[in-house]
């Protein structure tokens, strides 16, 4: 009885380091990418941009991507933006917030956001039509 106890007790806990979150986390699990609204079939690139800013010790480093560039307008309607994170090693790079517009717009602003003493390096698209 004890000895069947002992080994059903085994079989579990290597059961649950084996199927545990940690253990299956792959390194793309932890970027920050970031998307908001739907791109459909008839849809075009109206942005891309490439964003990168080197880190310094013990501060965050922060920019405001605003489309369209001020003096420029856009008289198309946003359908989808994509926030790619391509910092390495992953899960520390940045972050990146909607902060007005977006989707549904014709205008849109995104805060980049690094962690403390890293940068970020991301790719933004935007897409409408």
């Amino acid at each position: 009885m004890k000895k069947t106890f002992l080994i059903t007790v085994v079989i579990a806990v290597v059961l649950a380091i084996v199927f545990s979150p940690i253990a299956s986390q792959s390194p793309y699990s932890r970027l920050h990418n970031a998307t908001w609204g739907y791109r459909g079939p008839y849809d075009q690139v109206l942005n891309y941009t490439i964003a990168s800013v080197k880190g310094s010790i013990w501060q965050t480093k922060s920019t405001e991507l605003v489309f369209p560039p001020r003096g420029q307008r856009n008289w198309r309607n946003i359908t989808a933006i994509n926030v790619f994170d391509q910092y390495y090693p992953a899960g520390e790079g940045g972050y990146a917030t909607l902060k007005a517009g977006g989707p549904r717009f014709n205008h849109t602003t995104i805060k980049l956001k690094s962690q403390r003493g890293k940068g970020y390096n991301f790719v933004i698209e935007i897409y409408g039509r």
